[in-house]
Parts: structure tokens; sequence; C-alpha cells
């Protein structure tokens, strides 16, 4: 895939995101757009499952962005630097850095509907002292009025999942029932994709794995379904390459990467 291509400009902008101040397990993904940037150079840029190549793409690299450590700060930084992105894809990074994303594009938009792959709600209204921690980000992210789908969430507290129940912005949907979803979706879309949603078989490099996750063939098998729509931002988070030495997890974030690309942008 070569992320690091010689290509230097594009509208489709890959951006890293290398923060995880407010891990609330173990830390190493702030090591995760390298780690997915180097297993990217394993894959080949042409997917035989779309017949569509990276070669026909018009995207560039822009390299990590430099994050402070207070995440309120985090926010600030990556939400200026997203605003001056046409299509944003963020390799995280934990969690957090998706709602200065989603804030950026949702004030750019208007409406927004935000996909949402994860083990964990993120419905949280605080945890370790921050409104912004990887536990908060999809109730942030509803606070800004997008309507968000939730797609593997099998963890979470209580209070997530009576959060989840009132409010008119958040929805649980199975894996099987994205095609019909997206086939009725008019306004942008922006898809996050945290790599615990898969199975820890599939994804053991990762902060917070959590057993009983969905594997690569279902995640792939559902995507090539999926109708157009106007995608325009996507994310792939949570990768921490310090527990995968084998690099079966980065090499996953970074085949779902390609295939997003392809499959919305190709």
């Amino acid at each position: 895939m070569k992320f690091l291509c010689a290509k230097e400009k594009g509208k489709i902008a890959v951006v890293g995101a290398p923060y995880d101040s407010t891990t609330c397990f173990r830390p190493g993904a702030r090591f995760g757009p390298d780690g997915i940037r180097n297993f990217s150079h394993n894959l080949e840029e042409f997917s035989p499952a779309l017949n569509k190549t990276l070669e026909e793409l018009q995207f560039c690299d822009l390299g990590n962005v430099e994050l402070p450590a207070p995440p309120e700060q985090m926010v600030e930084h990556l939400y200026s630097f997203v605003k001056e992105v046409e299509l944003p894809v963020v390799l995280g990074g934990e969690h957090s850095v998706t709602y200065p994303v989603v804030k950026a594009l949702k004030e750019r938009y208007g409406s927004l509907t935000v996909i949402h792959f994860d083990a964990h709600a993120d419905l949280r209204d605080e945890y370790s002292g921050t409104p912004y921690s990887h536990a908060c980000v999809m109730r942030r992210v509803a606070e800004l009025g997008c309507t968000v789908y939730q797609v593997g969430i099998r963890s979470g507290a209580r209070e997530e999942f009576l959060y989840r129940e009132t409010s008119p912005f958040v929805f649980d949907v199975e894996l099987s029932e994205l095609p019909t979803l997206f086939s009725s979706l008019e306004e942008p879309v922006y898809i996050t994709v945290d790599i615990d949603y898969f199975d820890p078989a599939y994804a053991p490099g990762t902060g917070t794995p959590e057993p009983g996750g969905a594997s690569p063939l279902e995640f792939f098998t559902t995507l090539y379904k999926l109708p157009a729509v106007k995608l325009v931002g996507f994310d792939l988070v949570e990768v921490a390459p310090p527990y995968d030495p084998s690099g079966i997890t980065q090499a996953l974030g970074a085949k779902v990467v390609r295939e997003v690309m392809l499959k919305f942008w190709g």
C-alpha cells in the first residue's frame, strides 16, 4: 500500500495521530500510526475483491501530527489541523482522537452520520477526570448532534447502555444490517473503526482487548456489500504494536484502511 508514497498531493490525506494519554488500561496506541504504515508496505496496492487499486487513488500522507498530552489541548490542536484537510484518513492513536476530527467535519457539512465499530460503547460522560477520555468519545460525538450507529458493542458500564436507550442520536445495529442502513443514508458519513472491534484472536495488539468480536472475514464480506455513500472521513484507532510483535494487528489495520479507501473513493 505504501502510505509513505511519492504522491505529494491529493484530496484524501492520511494523517497520523500518535496519542494515548487517556488510555485506561495498556498504553501503546501512540505507536499505532507508524505500525500501520510499516505493515502497509507488505500489502499490494490492488484489491482483488474490489477490483480497484491505490495507484489510481489521489491520496497523500501528511505524516504524524504532534499532539500535546493534555486531552483538552489535543482536541483543539487536532481539530484545527483537520479543518484544513478535505478528506481525512486518521491513523490512531487512542479513540479520543475521533472527536476533534468529527467536530471539524460536522461544522463543515452541517449534518453527519457516524458508523462506529468497537467492542466498547465509549459513552461515559467523564472518565479519569476528563470528558475527553477515549471512554467518552462517542458521548461527545452524539452531543454534537451526529447520528451514531454502533456496531459490535459488547462491553461498557451500565450508565452507557442506559444513555444509549434514551439518546435520540445513538443506535445499536448488527453488522448484517449495515447494507440496508447504508442504502438509506443521504447525509455525509464518517466511519470509525476501533481495532478491538475484532476478536483479539485476530487483533491482539490493542490496549483493551475484549473477547467475542467479529472476524476479519465477516467485516470485509459486509464492507464489500455496502451501497455507495458520501464518505467524508475515516479513522482506524487503538492499534498498539507493543502487544503484538507478530504484527498481525498492524497488518489487519492496514488492510482495513486500504479496503475502506478503495471501497468508497476508489
